[in-house]
């Protein structure tokens, strides 16, 4: 028992494995943030590609 305490107190002293755990949650909240803005920007891109396609089809 007195060795499983130790084990969990090294455990959790144990900074590196914070640095990947920080690294991973930035990574999560990056892709929440490009998922969230992605559908306010393909309306966007969606009419611009519109546009210029219907200005090179009047060009043409």
């Amino acid at each position: 028992m007195n060795k499983l305490v130790k084990s969990f107190k090294q455990f959790l002293n144990n900074e590196e494995g914070m640095a990947a755990v920080e690294y991973a949650l930035v990574v999560a909240i990056m892709a929440v943030a490009i998922v969230a803005a992605w559908g306010t920007l393909a309306g966007g891109f969606n009419g611009l590609f519109t546009t210029i396609a219907g200005q090179l089809g009047i060009a043409l």
